[in-house]
Formats: structure tokens, sequence, C-alpha cells
């Protein structure tokens, strides 16, 4: 008989969150192969979106949701792709695993199965060097989107990309103009022009389909929506900012 356990998962950058994104088909990938391959039954999968590997784990929603189903069910095994998706700091993965394993919870790393299981000097090392190497990597991580940041921001703004101060923006949520500069043309000379029949603009559902028809382009209406608002939005940020130089 199949044992039932749960799988978790984790993804701290909101950039790797979607359908269209593998982060979390890789980890449930991983989960579920490992699961099938040791006579295991996923009965329940946790996805703790945009948290930090450093968070504690009593402070992560879907954890938390995780703990309680697991309780109710009796169901005492969690399995996750790799240590890192517990934490990528060292003091939150022990502290974590110490008061797990004090409840009964058993841990499963398929990355490195008997991590989080056998209770030996040489299992403590390795649990707790793979909790340094993972905060090691996020910390250089860090660094590197810092750097990157720091060279993107002059290129940006000579682009015309900037934030409410004027600077080169490379943070926060895109405009759809800028992941999808060919459409900002489009969209623009197609909500210029009038409908011969309501003698209105063109409407969103109409400015995608001639897109489609006349482009060979696929665009919603709602991405049309949001790109006609990004526009108004840039106007406006930038009429701002020519206020605050006068005042200046």
């Amino acid at each position: 008989m199949d044992t039932n356990v749960v799988g978790y998962y984790r993804t701290s950058s909101k950039s790797n969150i979607g359908e269209d994104k593998d982060t979390k088909k890789r980890q449930q990938n991983a989960v579920m192969n490992y699961a099938s391959s040791n006579g295991m039954n996923v009965v329940a999968e946790f996805y703790d979106k945009g948290v930090s590997g450093t968070k504690e784990i009593l402070n992560r929603t879907s954890f938390m949701d995780m703990l309680n189903y697991c309780e109710d069910n009796s169901i005492d095994t969690i399995v996750f792709e790799s240590s890192d998706r517990l934490s990528r700091d060292l003091i939150v993965m022990e502290t974590g695993f110490q008061y797990l394993t004090s409840l009964g919870y058993k841990l499963i790393s398929v990355a490195n199965p008997n991590t989080f299981i056998e209770d030996t000097p040489t299992a403590t090392l390795i649990r707790q060097v793979l909790g340094v190497i993972s905060q090691f990597e996020k910390s250089n991580l860090v660094m590197k989107l810092k750097v990157a940041r720091d060279r993107k921001k002059p290129i940006n703004e000579s682009r015309g990309y900037t934030n409410r101060k004027g600077k080169g923006k490379c943070e926060g949520r895109k405009y759809l103009t800028e992941k999808n500069p060919e459409l900002f043309d489009l969209v623009v000379s197609y909500r210029k022009k009038i409908d011969r029949k309501t003698h209105q603009p063109f409407s969103y559902r109409k400015i995608s389909a001639l897109i489609k028809e006349e482009h060979n382009l696929s665009i919603s209406f709602n991405s049309v929506k949001r790109i006609l608002e990004d526009v108004v939005r840039i106007k406006r940020e930038d009429r701002n900012r020519k206020r605050r130089k006068l005042v200046a």
C-alpha cells in the first residue's frame, strides 16, 4: 500500500510564476517522479508563490495550510525538490527542521533523500553544508542582480523607461509597452482610428482582431487595454517629472 505524502513547492521570484514558467513544473515533476518510484502517493500539493527562501516556515501561508492539512489527515511526510525549497537561510532551515521533526514530520529532499531523515552527525553536517551553500547562492544572486540593475538603469533611462523620479527603471512590474515594444505603435495607431459604425474609437476587441488579421500578431483585448493604460501612465509620469524639475 502506498504511503500518503504531501508535496511542497516554493518560488521566491514573482517573475518565475505563471503557466508559461517552468519553476513549479520542474519542482512538481521531481516530487512526482520520486514519489512514484518510492511507493508514495502525493495526496495534496502546496505552493508558496513569491516567498523568499529566507522567510521562516511558520510565516508562509501555504506552508501553514500544509501543516494543517497534514494534521487533519494524519500525514507525516513532506516531499520537496531540494533543501533550498525549504529554505535558503541556514538558521531558518535548521530551526525549521528541528521544529518539524519534533512534531513527528519526515522531510524528504528529492535531490538528497537522506539529508533530512538520518539523525547522524554526518547527515547533520551535510544538511548544514547544503544550507550554507543555498545561503551563499542567494547572496551571490542578489549581488549579481544589483550589478545588473545598476548597469541597466542608464540604458533604460536613455530609452525612456524611467521611474517616477526620472531615473532608469528596471525594477517592479514591467509595462507591456516595455515587454512588447513592437505592439506599442500598432495599438496606439488603431486606437486613434474611428469606427464607422459607432463613430467611436476602435474598441479593445476590435483592435485585437485587426492586429491579428492584418499583422498576424496575437494579442488579447485585455492586453490592448493594459498597453493603452500604460501609455496614459507613462505620459502622466513624464508630465509630473517635468513639473518637479520646474519647481526645483
